[in-house]
């Protein structure tokens, strides 16, 4: 699509290589160990969606919806197994590099530069993670989307015009932030530049494809039989109230906000990231109007950039924006490029990235030092087999309990479920019971987070609907038994039964401390 065919055959053997290394080097990561809240999110829901069980609609899903689907998918192609769970995020990986490699070569550096930024950036995007990730995810599409946008007033491409908007739609139901930040941002500039260049070409083509990406929206709710109502309360207005939240100085997690912005993660932990974003930042302010295309370039970078800068700041998640470190690094190449700055500049570059991109590397892809992983040790995984033969070459490591008892409880509960023919759900940060168990559990939340972070609580001006969505979806699907499995008992029974109504339960019964069962008996 960015360079002529010729040429395109030439590069294919190199581009094969380097697709190849970043499919297995996620592949790899993320066999090494997991986060068990994080890691496995999207493995129930995926298999929730085979059985007809769909996000939104069935269950109570606020992020992510696009990615149970892809999901999906590869259970439908590979086998329901952990291979065809990395198999997705690791696709996702060499699409983002791929884009990147077409990206690049459009601006005309050497192969041997894009090649270089490339296996740095698929080294660093989701083998962070390795397993998928709708922060990743929205963070490839609104990427792709940007490079898009690039291109498409570089080259006045009318496909990519028209793509745009389609590729939007998807980084959004992967996730609403970055997404949201990277549309405001293509909205002003999109506005300057047709009211300037006066393109009407392409702003043809851009608004067929803001139509065609509608229609492409409205099939999926139509077809899924997804009520609207359920999807603004769980994807819009639920999301901005867990943001208002977040802002407001009466609440906690403005406390913890406040605490994420302080100097030393600004500028220390993301040090490798303003080393080249602050240079870009000056030479773009004094080279200004000398390029139209460089002048592109590098504003949309620039406050794309920011907007995922901003957002990495104001998560608590895994950080997913050293990949920005080479692709910053080759803009500014292709800034000193066109300059003709002297070149020793370019060796400290590549000396620079390859250095930030071993570091991260062995920090978060083989030891796996991020969020709750953070004080584990990693010597005390053990391997996942002993829980179900699915989970072949992936290391168990937990910072929860000691794995081999955190193994024992979970074999226990699957055993006992499987035994149970009875409609069931299951309320567990364990998200992958469907895989080891072949049961359907209906599952009424992906998240069960005793917060206003994961679903509406008491008190929240949201909680009315979100008791209704559960009671309906309960009775539904007929429950008979729900069963609660948890980490060191964070999920207490007496937080889930407030969100019943008419419904009464016998006397629980507690097969491990962690696990019980509770089952659904007529009202007297």
């Amino acid at each position: 699509m960015f360079f002529k065919k010729e040429k395109f055959y030439v590069d294919l053997p190199i581009l094969i290589a380097v697709i190849t290394y970043a499919y297995f080097i996620s592949w790899y990561s993320g066999n090494i160990g997991v986060l068990p809240i994080d890691s496995f999110s999207f493995l129930d829901s995926g298999n929730s969606v085979l059985q007809g069980h769909l996000p939104i609609r069935d269950f109570w899903a606020f992020t992510g919806i696009i990615i149970d689907y892809i999901q999906s998918i590869f259970f439908l192609l590979f086998g329901n197994s952990w291979n065809s769970y990395l198999a997705h995020s690791s696709f996702m990986n060499t699409i983002a590099t791929t884009s990147l490699f077409f990206f690049l070569k459009e601006f005309n550096l050497k192969l041997k530069y894009v090649v270089f930024y490339c296996i740095s950036f698929a080294t660093l995007c989701y083998p962070i993670t390795g397993t998928p990730f709708h922060y990743i995810h929205a963070y490839i599409f609104s990427l792709i989307s940007v490079f898009c946008i690039i291109i498409a007033i570089k080259n006045k491409n009318k496909l990519l015009w028209f793509s745009l908007p389609s590729i939007c739609l998807f980084a959004f139901l992967s996730m609403q932030t970055p997404t949201a930040y990277i549309l405001i941002i293509f909205f002003f500039f999109l506005f300057y530049y047709f009211l300037k260049s006066k393109d009407l070409k392409s702003l043809k083509f851009f608004f067929y494809g803001i139509i065609s990406s509608l229609v492409l929206f409205l099939l999926f709710i139509i077809l899924t039989r997804t009520p609207l109502i359920d999807f603004f309360y769980q994807y819009l207005l639920f999301p901005i109230s867990i943001g208002e939240a977040r802002i407001s100085s009466e609440s906690s997690a403005y406390v913890k906000l406040l605490d994420q912005l302080n100097f030393k993660r600004i500028f220390v932990e993301f040090k490798f990231i303003h080393i080249f974003f602050l240079p870009l930042i000056l030479i773009s302010l004094k080279n200004l109007s000398k390029n139209r295309h460089l002048d592109t370039l590098n504003l949309i970078i620039i406050f794309s950039c920011l907007a995922y800068f901003f957002n990495q700041l104001l998560t608590a998640n895994q950080i997913y924006i050293f990949s920005l470190i080479p692709l910053l690094a080759a803009i500014l190449q292709i800034n000193l490029k066109f300059l003709k700055i002297d070149s020793k500049y370019l060796l400290i570059i590549i000396l620079i990235v390859l250095f930030a991109t071993t570091k991260y590397h062995l920090r978060f892809n083989i030891d796996k030092k991020f969020h709750d992983l953070e004080s584990t040790n990693k010597a005390q995984a053990i391997k996942a087999s002993e829980i179900n033969k699915n989970f072949n070459n992936l290391k168990w490591i937990s910072s929860f309990d000691d794995p081999k008892n955190e193994i024992n409880v979970i074999k226990t509960a699957v055993d006992v479920m499987t035994r149970d023919n009875r409609n069931k759900t299951l309320l567990t940060h364990y998200h992958f019971m469907s895989l080891i168990s072949d049961q359907k559990f209906n599952i009424l939340n992906r998240w069960y987070l005793w917060s206003n972070d994961t679903h509406p609580t008491e008190n929240h001006k949201y909680y009315k609907h979100y008791k209704s969505f559960i009671n309906k979806n309960l009775t539904e699907n007929k429950i008979e038994v729900i069963y609660l499995l948890g980490q060191k008992n964070e999920i207490n029974f007496e937080n889930v039964r407030n969100y019943f109504e008419g419904i009464c339960f016998d006397n629980k019964v507690i097969i491990t401390q962690r696990f019980s069962s509770h089952k659904i008996i007529k009202c007297e």
